[in-house]
């Protein structure tokens, strides 16, 4: 079985360019929805940024490989910067990497693909093969131009993709005969076509179409005299991307538009339908429901109503496309796929027989309760799950109740083509998984005191317990009480507000807890004196670095004894508070501790560092040296150790110590549960469902 994802997109942008890296940021906004939200979900990369503006090499190991994914779009968003030879220029390098790109992804045969974009005049160097955006030449600085510039190659991206992922290709182009990526059937009331241009979302619709490369199904063109109406009809809506329903005052009053809406369901073709009512209808069609809608505004400029629906069809359409192959990949043996939430029409069309079980697997989020039990009512033997469903059926080890999860943000996160915003949403997911699992998540973050930018993942935890709690009555269990633990370390939660208290045990389903103090010859006011306003908490002397130190170090502990596994991403290795860093230090006291350690080192820091040395590759952060340059006061901390007392293991020591573990193999070293071939993958995943797959199969195994 091919466990890869079925699609990356790659967004690359030279890393000095502000405004590519700004538009890459906002498409990964369209393509990368909150999970369980029922939106996109498709995995998106930017430009791994080493320092030295060059591309990435393709098909390497820390480059861009291709086939990580069973397809790949590499989008080339090329500018003036990303072209430029003079001065200190690397445009040399870009020309020839979309090129080579290029010549490895033949149109008609490969299973990926290349899209160089212009995003200026400048930009056009970068390849001969360029989708060219007439908005951004005239207005490039305008506003409008920026959201027609992001919508245009959204657009692109989107039919490229929708054609991987039905043609497993991007067909090549004949020069005398261009074949449009996507195809939308517009099912419409010709009665509506009597009003004027201006007023017509179905006119005003087809005209933007026109200038799109999109093939329109307009029953008046696309039918021949010669052919029947029904089966032109059918034949339309079987071979069409999405169906665009123009749900105006007169169309549930028309047969043969509630006729095209019944037959695309039936064909399982995906529908969207454009709220164009304007005085309402005596009745509303019941089978229309149960789609994705969107809002004709009938504003002044028409036009921006007819990109919206143009957008959200082809985003919509490779929606339904995205979800269909990721759980279609995922199905167990009799599980019947259904890219869309099922509904009365899908036992009628789908069930067959009464007595026949049947399981349908559909997309999260899951059904409410009420809606399952009309369902089950109709069809007692039908099953429905989604992939959280599945999970919240997992049978939780009984000895295993809380995992402890580490994490924090990476230094190198742009190394790895990532942001903060990809660690923000793995994480959501991550943890979204765990809960569903009925295990208890145990975290030692801080509750406020993040850097700058950075995602606070304690906050983000707090609020997912509400979208944990629903999902999980809709998957028919209780959400599990005190669900969350946050232990506070020592000094920090000196600064703690009863508000703050309050936040973290405003919710039955989090436990938040001070984390113990160290035996020190000093109190609290000697060391953090307060001020009329606050309690200053830096670690900026050599004696308060050493008692942050503790205070970490005692937290990490307290945490290790409460939980019985332990799962690690990212984390920093420099400007920490103490002398070590701290997921380093966690993940040691797992391995140490003979703990089931789950290492997650795609999106680097500190969990890619400790990846490394289990299997072998040096790390220099595990030098003497280095701790001497990035910690500061180092050696008056190592001294205030020997004086006063504390652990006195150093970073180099804990490498060591690291490495040794693996001298069994990796198996035994992490005592997790997975093999060998399992834990490499586990190190190197990005996808957060299949990191969620593994560790619940290594938990499940222990």
């Amino acid at each position: 079985m091919d466990r890869r994802p079925p699609l990356h997109i790659h967004l690359l942008a030279h890393p000095k360019s502000e405004t590519a890296t700004k538009l890459a940021a906002d498409l990964m906004r369209r393509f990368v929805e909150p999970p369980a939200s029922g939106g996109l979900r498709i995995p998106v990369f930017f430009t791994p940024d080493r320092g030295d503006d060059l591309p990435p090499a393709i098909d390497t190991e820390d480059g861009l490989n291709l086939d990580a994914a069973q397809h790949s779009i590499v989008v080339l968003l090329a500018d003036t910067r990303m072209v430029r030879t003079i001065p200190s220029g690397t445009g040399d390098h870009w020309i020839a990497f979309a090129q080579r790109a290029i010549e490895l992804t033949p149109l008609n045969r490969s299973p990926h693909h290349i899209l160089p974009v212009a995003l200026e005049k400048g930009g056009f160097r970068i390849s001969e093969q360029l989708h060219i955006l007439p908005a951004l030449l005239e207005e490039a600085n305008s506003e409008a131009a920026y959201d027609r510039r992001l919508a245009e190659v959204s657009f692109h991206i989107a039919a490229r993709a929708i054609q991987l992922l039905a043609h497993g290709k991007v067909p090549e182009i004949a020069p005398d005969r261009m074949k449009a990526p996507v195809t939308i059937f517009l099912s419409h009331a010709k009665a509506d076509l009597d009003k004027k241009y201006h007023d017509d979302p179905v006119q005003r619709t087809r005209a933007l179409l026109d200038q799109l490369p999109v093939e329109q199904w307009f029953d008046a063109q696309q039918i021949a005299t010669s052919q029947k109406f029904a089966d032109a009809i059918a034949a339309g809506i079987r071979d069409c991307s999405i169906m665009l329903a123009f749900q105006t005052d007169q169309y549930s009053s028309r047969p043969w538009c509630r006729r095209e809406v019944l037959e695309a369901k039936r064909g399982g073709a995906h529908v969207l339908v454009v709220d164009a009512l304007q005085s309402g209808e005596p009745r509303s069609f019941p089978y229309g429901g149960n789609v994705p809608t969107v809002r004709w505004q009938f504003r002044d400029a028409p036009l921006v109503d007819a990109w919206q629906v143009i957008d959200r069809a082809v985003l919509e359409a490779l929606r339904f496309k995205h979800n269909h192959a990721v759980l279609s990949a995922s199905a167990e043996a009799g599980e019947t796929v259904l890219p869309a939430p099922p509904e009365a029409l899908t036992l009628a069309n789908q069930c067959g027989e009464v007595d026949v079980e049947k399981v349908f697997l559909y997309p999260d989020p899951s059904l409410g309760r009420e809606e399952l039990q009309v369902l089950q009512q109709l069809r007692p033997k039908a099953r429905f799950v989604t992939p959280l469903t599945k999970v919240a059926r997992w049978q939780r080890p009984s000895h295993i109740e809380t995992i402890t999860v580490s994490i924090s943000e990476s230094d190198d996160l742009p190394t790895y083509g990532l942001s903060t915003a990809h660690m923000a949403t793995l994480t959501d997911e991550i943890h979204l998984y765990l809960l569903m699992a009925g295990l208890r998540i145990a975290y030692g973050g801080a509750l406020k005191g993040t850097l700058s930018g950075a995602p606070n993942f304690t906050l983000r935890l707090l609020d997912l317990v509400s979208t944990y709690s629903k999902l999980a009555e809709g998957c028919n269990t209780d959400p599990m009480e005190r669900a969350v633990l946050n232990v506070a370390p020592w000094p920090l939660h000196l600064s703690y507000t009863e508000d703050d208290w309050n936040l973290l045990n405003q919710d039955k389903r989090v436990d938040g807890k001070a984390g113990p103090r160290p035996d020190l010859p000093w109190t609290d006011n000697e060391l953090f004196p307060p001020t009329d306003e606050d309690r200053p908490l830096g670690s900026d002397t050599p004696q308060r670095r050493y008692v942050w130190a503790l205070g970490l170090t005692a937290m990490r502990k307290h945490i290790t004894e409460l939980s019985q596994a332990r799962l690690v991403i990212g984390g920093k290795l420099r400007g920490y508070a103490g002398v070590l860093p701290g997921v380093v230090e966690e993940a040691w006291l797992s391995l140490m501790q003979k703990r089931p350690l789950y290492v997650i080192g795609g999106y680097g820091g500190a969990a890619r560092a400790i990846s490394d040395l289990l299997q072998g590759k040096p790390r220099p952060e595990f030098a003497d040296d280095w701790v001497r340059t990035y910690v500061p006061d180092y050696n008056a901390v190592r001294t205030l150790y020997a004086t006063h007392g504390g652990d006195t293991r150093t970073l180099t020591q804990m490498g060591t110590d690291i490495t040794v573990c693996t001298q069994a193999g990796l198996a035994q070293a992490l005592n997790n549960g997975l093999n060998e071939a399992e834990n490499q993958e586990l190190m190197r995943c990005s996808d957060a469902q299949r990191i969620a797959r593994l560790v619940l199969t290594g938990l499940g195994q222990l």
